[in-house]
């Protein structure tokens, strides 16, 4: 091989070497777990119903009816599909019905329209939807809750 021949190698191989640096520099870091970390202005229900929960992990004893709603899991074989699980919402208060208002995000994106449920006092949890699709993580945040009269649309 000639002189030129292995300065063309090595500028090649620096130039390849320089390329593949700055891909890896300009590349955002990598999150565990979660390919498409939450917006910090946003908290995810988990984050949001444990700071309601009071420190020795009773229930909330706070009058408010963002106090009286809990988010939990669920099997279902439509979400497994998704290697999902079902999230629901349920109202915990025994005697007044709440109005929520909720916004669904996928990954980083909220979805066009907020949706409103209507959770009775001792029902049983009310579905929203599979918490992963397409390989993006889904979560729900509560934007309004009111308490309203049992017999309220």
């Amino acid at each position: 091989m000639s002189m030129v021949g292995a300065m063309r190698v090595v500028c090649v191989g620096l130039g390849v070497g320089l390329a593949l640096g700055l891909i890896c520099a300009l590349a955002p870091p990598a999150m565990a777990d979660d390919p498409v970390a939450p917006s910090d202005s946003v908290p995810a229900p988990e984050q949001a119903a444990d700071a309601a929960r009071a420190t020795d992990g009773s229930a909330p004893v706070g009058n408010e009816p963002r106090d009286h709603i809990e988010f939990s899991s669920g099997l279902t074989a439509d979400c497994m599909l998704h290697h999902a699980q079902l999230r629901q919402i349920v109202n915990t208060d025994s005697e007044r019905a709440i109005r929520v208002v909720l916004w669904n995000y996928t990954g980083k994106t909220r979805s066009q329209g907020s949706s409103t449920k209507i959770l009775q006092p001792g029902a049983a949890p009310t579905p929203l939807g599979c918490d992963g699709t397409a390989g993006l993580k889904r979560r729900w945040v509560i934007e309004s809750a009111e308490f309203v009269d049992v017999d309220s649309p």
